[in-house]
């Protein structure tokens, strides 16, 4: 039987005071690289591979991948288009930025065995996002038509620690509201023995 970290119990705390919560297995793979791993786990959609190399270091400690965000949120000027799952609303907004911070200004428990990255938002906001802010004039031609902000949110990654030579596999579990804490709890361990079925680690 798999594993789960934190315990049931640990979980119930957690869920008292957070509005996600991340459960994981820790595995070890002798030849599973993260190149391999974003091949078995990619489907052609929106995904994220990235390195945790820091200043003249030539190997980063971690390597973060994860696919099928639960959320994609995208503007263009005022224009903002969010998608949640398979529905797409789309709305004018005078400050995107504080709509993306609605989404994901959420209490995460903080495991400290754990990697610093373990979902949340990926992307990036480009140069004229300082008009949201500042009054500048001459805003130049938008030849490409490419969004002002793109992120996509993830609550499920694979991290690699290169130093201790393991992988985590990690869902963080929605706790916040009236939410049924056994169930969430069930559903995470649920999605990460997804996760590492599709990786094709057991241990």
């Amino acid at each position: 039987m798999a594993n789960h970290a934190p315990e049931l119990a640990a979980f119930r705390e957690l869920a008292k005071a957070h509005d996600l919560v991340p459960v994981y297995r820790r595995l070890t793979s002798d030849t599973l690289t993260p190149v391999s791993a974003f091949y078995r786990l990619d489907s052609g959609g929106t995904a994220c591979l990235f390195e945790s190399v820091v200043g003249g270091e030539r190997v980063g400690r971690y390597s973060f991948l994860a696919v099928r965000p639960y959320a994609e949120f995208a503007a263009w000027g005022t224009r903002v288009q969010l998608f949640d799952g398979d529905v797409m609303r789309e709305e004018s907004a005078a400050d995107p930025l504080a709509l993306l911070q609605a989404q994901v200004d959420r209490r995460v428990a903080v495991l400290p065995e754990l990697p610093p990255f373990i979902g949340g938002a990926v992307g990036y906001a480009g140069y004229d996002v300082v008009r949201y802010t500042e009054r500048l004039p001459n805003p130049p031609q938008d030849d490409r038509g490419l969004p002002d902000i793109s992120f996509a949110l993830y609550d499920e990654i694979v991290v690699f620690d290169h130093v201790q030579k393991t992988l985590y596999v990690i869902a963080l579990a929605d706790t916040s509201g009236e939410v049924d804490v056994e169930s969430a709890y069930a559903d995470a361990c649920a999605r990460v023995d997804r996760l590492a079925e599709r990786l094709r680690l057991s241990n």
